[in-house]
């Protein structure tokens, strides 16, 4: 019997799960796009858990099971209504979603009658859409609350004080307090702060909340705030500077609609960019008394094992979300919002309800569950019917007649209690209060109290004096006239008394500022004054290409002697006659004052009519911009805290000064002394430096300083003086610029600093972010931490109030130091040994670039002469005209080439001619021939000179024009594809004399009738064919291997009738190429003209020597001479030499002959050489051996080089000056002649 009862039981239990439905629902989430607040990463496992638990619930939907789908619509309308309308076209059965927008989507949905449950959309409108529903509770239903809580306290009498955007919830107050027979005293609405502020309106000023609260405080006592709680905050400090809370007679409510935290306490008391510190703020501990908090209840229970399991599904199927790669090495836990449980709950209120309707059909099939589970109508109907369903967060929802969740609502107060966990000194701490509890029979939630509020004298404020606003209900007495009176005239004796002391101190102060000029030098005291540009010795690192020097005219900073002492000196110039105000000269002896460690301290300044020249402490190491721009120095991670810190600890002096701001920060305006302290130079003395008489400087220059100025100050060209705000501004772009080493806004893709400045100045749309440096080479560097980012972000913020004061920073950017010594000299001894390993391993790297520097040479040298020639000039011999009794020349040119040019621009023309010549040059390497030059079309290559090789001249040309020929009939003109080149060659085997011609570009030349008969063959030639002289048949056919064609008497000019011939052909006999590899044929000698990095910002030079490292060599050679110490390559990327030697036929007799290797050594991938740089420091610096025959032979050449590179002609430079620079405009001119 039991055996049977199993087995029945088996059998309803396969029928059951035979007759299961799938029905798949859409899940309308925003994981990518613009919306700041998208929830889709975090929260997407919540419906994937819900799901599961559904469809493992065997009382719950036993026939169903629910499959589904899910697209990502950005938080975008268009996106997410074309997901809704592709979902329902696929047979989905129900929405959950979507986030933000939900209006238009609902109207969808209800067109169809299918179910929409949001999760996240607080929009008004869609409430009226009978096929809608939503578990987050619209910003409108807290208003009930809030009234409930008037009532509470018997409070009938409010104002209200809100943002625009919150309009609506302030309507739905206002209409909730009419019902309950409330008075609204005011209602005052404005711009939303960040538009305020933005727009530059009167409620962004501290006057304007002034203004508002002397208007209402006068008839109200209890006041409602909608809006941030940034906005609470200025109405609260400018009702607390009025001392509206020192009675406790007022009390402000707020509304925060956003579910409550612990941590976030003190963002209704304290700016983010503000510190926590209360500590004997009296004041401030009865505004916090005067303030209570409407916020939704945070979660209870078991919501902890909800949030875990949140997390687990997100990285399941079908999100399959992962942790980023920068958390995988870190204790990290992504935090779930209150929007997963509202998820979670949207699937079950679906799910219950659906199981509630399929339960009253007796008999199930397929199309009664579809139509069921589509009829929005009916499923929305369910849910409401119920009234009220059990959150996962732990608490009781109620739903309203729209479907709408009416939410869970706490009050929570500050009071005395103190909490260890909180880092500030703060004892008062925001605490629980009451909640909100719906009755059954009620449309309005109850308040209920859990604490009794410690009112400030123990009283509670009312919210109207006993004897009314206007005193009406209290009897009028006379003892108020007696009080006017007095008052009178109090007030007329305060005034004389002010006017007195006012005279006495102008008087006082003007004889103080006339006796007080300590700061003013005489010109006779400065000595060895004089420009920086004139003296290369007091250039700073790269201050010769920093970017003052490449934006314009620029006057740096010059040095001098003050009574002994070495000064900065900074020339300011006028147009005309400056007149120096006594504000002016007030703020210079302020300058004078101003003493600490990290600041440069003014010394003084001398006055001249048409100028001021600023005397400063002198810094040897420079200053900040030259030291980050410098890439032989290394900024480690200690290094650059230690600067960082400086930097901070100057500003924090400097804002607590007098002084108050800065106002032209700068990494510039950043120096460093010989100890490595940085000091903060050139700040006050605003007036003198932007005034109208001051010299105009170049656009670029104008630009360029105003990278570092902040976006509000770039707006208001008025603003000379600057902020404290705009100097953290300034700081976060430096910081950014230690940390990258790549410019202010290094590699942004824009070029001009105008362009730049025009980004940065531009007022983003609320959805757009604010043009500023990317963060991404910060993130690669080793001190790049998540809190170096974060202080970085907020200080740039397009928000002045975001951005932290310095104090602030310090305290975030503290863990920078952790682990370094306290010590200072341990410190200083520290930096020390660095900086010396620094210099050996620069010492090193210098000696490797010589090595390559004299590679390069001699490959350059072997471009331009036979490497047995280019080896006598080297050792220091001059070259005799030889003369070579047989030798075969190869001449050749285009047939047509003079008409193609006319059709052809002059860049087609040049392109056309470098693809066919680097063909034929890759053509003849396989040859034992040597190129002799290259005029316009025509080509001339020669065999058998200046290395002898026997009789094989005549068949190394014959092979040579006949792969020639071949290739050209496979060539294609790229700019003319369906034209044939028509090449003509001619060939002729003689005696010729060779020798190198002249100073200035020097040409190894030949010279006899050969040369003539040769090129007479190749006029009197046909296209695509090789015309060949008797006396090379001759010589041919001693070699045998090549078929020749008679073609009869030619008269040519100066020759009359001779006998020519055609070579057609070879046969397995004749001279084969010797193989060539591709990879070793030489770079292009002339490269496209490159900008340089720095004016590009990026990182090109410093990335060169991780992309081709130098040769590696265990010994320094020994070719160096002490004259080439300190050479530096002109190319960004050194080209690395391969290891494999191209082998030629005549290699063995260039080693008899030369001493010369076969390898194609060292090659030059650079621009020419720098002439100013180069060959003048070689010919200047003295050898430091007596000059021996081998030492003037080394002269000889270097002159020689000299004379060919610098074209006898000789500028004088500071060999401090840029190789880079001057190697690309200087020479820009000879290689476009030589191109």
């Amino acid at each position: 019997m039991l055996r049977r009862l199993v087995s029945l039981t088996l059998a309803a239990t396969i029928c059951l799960a035979a007759v299961r439905k799938n029905l798949t629902v859409g899940y309308l989430t925003a994981i990518k796009g613009t919306l700041k607040d998208r929830q889709g990463l975090a929260i997407s496992g919540a419906i994937a858990f819900a799901l599961w638990e559904v469809n493992n619930n065997s009382t719950l939907l036993p026939n169903v099971t629910l499959d589904m789908k899910w697209v990502d619509t950005r938080g975008e309308t268009v996106a997410t209504t074309r997901a809704v309308t592709d979902m329902i076209c696929d047979g989905v059965y129900a929405f959950f979603g979507p986030e933000e927008s939900c209006h238009v989507e609902s109207i969808i949905a209800q067109a169809r009658n299918i179910p929409m449950i949001s999760y996240k959309c607080s929009d008004y409108r869609a409430s009226a859409v009978p096929t809608f529903a939503r578990t987050e509770p619209p910003n409108t239903q807290v208003t009930k609350s809030v009234v409930a809580l008037l009532e509470y306290y018997d409070w009938h009498k409010f104002s209200i004080i809100m943002e625009e955007t919150w309009s609506i919830v302030g309507d739905s107050l206002e209409t909730e307090a009419l019902k309950k027979n409330m008075k609204v005293k005011h209602k005052k609405s404005m711009l939303d702060r960040h538009l305020c502020c933005e727009m530059k309106h009167n409620c962004c000023r501290t006057t304007f909340w002034y203004d508002l609260i002397q208007e209402t405080k006068n008839s109200t006592r209890i006041y409602v705030f909608l809006g941030t709680a940034v906005t609470l905050i200025d109405m609260m400090s400018t009702m607390q500077a009025l001392q509206m809370f020192e009675n406790g007679e007022y009390i402000v409510i707020y509304v925060d609609t956003t579910p409550f935290y612990q941590r976030e306490e003190s963002k209704y008391l304290w700016k983010p960019t503000e510190q926590m510190n209360c500590k004997g703020q009296m004041g401030l501990y009865k505004r916090a008394m005067s303030l209570l908090v409407v916020v939704s209840s945070p979660p209870t229970g078991d919501y902890e094992d909800f949030t875990r399991k949140v997390r687990e599904y997100n990285t399941r199927e079908p999100f399959n979300f992962t942790t980023p790669q920068v958390f995988t090495n870190v204790s990290y836990v992504k935090f779930i919002s209150i929007y997963a449980a509202y998820l979670y709950d949207s699937v079950k209120l679906y799910a219950t309800a659906l199981d509630d309707l399929l339960k009253g059909y007796p008999e199930l099939n397929d199309t009664i569950i579809e139509e069921v589970a589509s009829n929005g109508t009916k499923i929305i109907e369910t849910i409401i019917n119920r009234g009220s369903y059990k959150s996962i967060t732990g608490t009781t929802i109620k739903l309203d007649s729209n479907g709408d969740s009416e939410g869970n609502f706490s009050v929570y107060s500050f009071i005395r209690s103190p909490n260890k966990e909180n880092l500030s000194e703060c004892v008062y701490h925001l605490r629980f209060v009451g909640q909100f509890q719906h009755q059954p029979n009620s449309t309005s939630p109850e308040f209920k109290a859990s604490t009794r509020l410690p009112w400030i004298h123990g009283k509670k404020p009312e919210d109207e004096p006993s004897c009314g606003f206007n005193n009406e209900n209290c009897p009028k007495d006379g003892s108020q006239k007696g009080s006017i009176i007095a008052a009178i005239v109090l007030a007329i004796v305060l005034f004389c008394a002010t006017v007195s002391t006012i005279s006495i101190y102008r008087k006082w102060k003007i004889e103080q500022e006339i006796e007080g000029l300590l700061w003013k030098i005489d010109v006779s005291e400065l000595h060895d004054y004089h420009d920086i540009i004139s003296s290369p010795s007091k250039i700073s690192l790269v201050s010769a290409t920093s970017f003052e020097s490449r934006c314009g005219p620029q006057r740096f900073a010059s040095t001098g002697q003050f009574r002994g002492l070495v000064v900065r000196v900074k020339e300011i110039k006028f147009s005309r006659k400056k007149d120096i105000s006594r504000d002016i000269m007030k703020e210079m002896r302020l300058l004078r004052e101003v003493r600490h460690d990290n600041i440069n301290s003014f010394i003084g300044a001398v006055v001249e009519p048409m100028r001021i020249l600023v005397v400063t402490d002198y810094c040897s190491k420079g200053s900040l911009y030259d030291i980050v721009e410098n890439e032989d120095i290394k900024l480690d991670k200690m290094f650059i805290a230690s600067l960082i810190h400086d930097l901070i600890k100057g500003m924090i002096f400097l804002h607590n000064s007098l002084l108050g701001v800065h106002g032209n920060l700068k990494s510039s305006n950043c120096v460093v002394t010989s100890r490595w302290v940085l000091q903060v130079s050139d700040f006050g003395l605003h007036e003198i430096r932007h005034c109208p008489e001051c010299d105009s400087i170049g656009e670029h220059q104008y630009y360029r300083s105003l990278l570092w100025v902040a976006p509000e100050i770039l707006r208001n060209v008025h603003n000379c003086r600057g902020t404290q705000k705009g100097d953290v501004y300034a700081f976060a772009i430096i910081l950014h610029e230690i940390i990258g080493r790549r410019g202010p806004f290094g590699a942004c893709g824009l070029d001009e600093p105008k362009e730049i400045v025009r980004m940065v100045k531009k007022i983003p749309e609320p959805d757009e972010m604010p043009f500023r440096p990317s963060i991404s080479v910060i993130r690669d560097s080793e001190v790049g931490a998540d809190f170096v980012i974060d202080v970085l972000t907020d200080a740039w913020s397009e928000d002045p109030e975001i951005r932290p004061d310095f104090p602030t920073i310090r305290a975030r950017l503290k863990a920078m130091r952790d682990g370094k010594h306290r010590n200072i000299m341990d410190q200083m001894m520290e930096m020390m040994e660095r900086y010396a390993n620094n210099l050996e391993d620069l010492v090193n790297q210098r000696t490797l670039e010589v090595y390559e520097e004299k590679r390069k040479t001699e490959d350059l040298l072997h471009r331009m002469l036979p490497a047995p020639v280019a080896k006598r000039l080297t050792s220091g011999f001059g070259v005799e005209p030889e003369s070579f009794d047989l030798v075969t020349i190869y001449f050749s040119d285009i047939v047509g080439f003079t008409a193609m040019s006319a059709e052809s621009t002059p860049l087609q023309v040049v392109n056309f001619l470098n693809d066919l010549y680097t063909l034929f040059d890759s053509i003849i390497r396989g040859y034992d021939v040597y190129k002799v030059e290259t005029i316009g079309d025509a080509y001339m290559v020669v065999s058998g000179l200046p290395l002898k090789n026997g009789g094989y001249h005549a068949g190394e040309i014959a092979s040579m024009s006949l792969d020639l020929l071949q290739a050209v009939k496979n060539y294609q003109i790229a700019h003319r594809p369906g034209e044939t080149l028509k090449l003509r060659i001619g060939i002729h085997t003689g005696p010729v004399v060779a020798g190198v011609v002249g100073l200035t570009m020097p040409r190894y030349c030949l010279f006899g009738d050969t040369v003539n008969t040769a090129s007479r063959m190749e006029s009197n030639g046909e296209p695509l064919r090789i015309h060949i002289s008797e006396s090379c048949k001759e010589a041919l056919e001693k070699l045998r291997g090549y078929i020749i064609e008679p073609r009869g008497p030619v008269n040519m000019k100066g020759k009359g009738l001779v006998n020519t011939y055609w070579l057609v052909g070879a046969t397995d006999e004749a001279i084969k190429p010797q193989e060539v590899d591709v990879n070793e044929l030489p770079p292009p000698l002339f490269c496209r003209p490159r900008k340089s990095p720095r004016l590009l910002q990026t990182d090109s030079r410093r990335q060169s020597n991780d992309i081709r490292p130098l040769p590696q060599i265990t010994e320094e050679p020994q070719f160096l001479e002490p004259t080439v110490r300190g050479f530096k390559s002109l190319d960004p990327l050194p080209y690395q030499s391969k290891s494999k030697s191209l082998i030629k036929r005549s290699c063995h007799s260039l080693q008899e002959e030369s001493g010369l290797g076969c390898g194609n050594g060292a090659l030059v991938n650079a621009p020419l050489l720098n002439e100013d740089k180069r060959w003048h420091s070689l010919e200047t610096v003295p050898p430091s051996e007596p000059c021996s025959k081998k030492g003037l032979a080394g002269s000889s050449l270097r002159s020689w080089l000299f004379g060919i590179f610098n074209n006898n002609t000789y500028h004088h430079r500071s060999s401090d000056m840029s190789l880079r620079k001057a190697g690309y405009q200087d020479l820009q001119p000879e290689r476009e002649s030589i191109v």
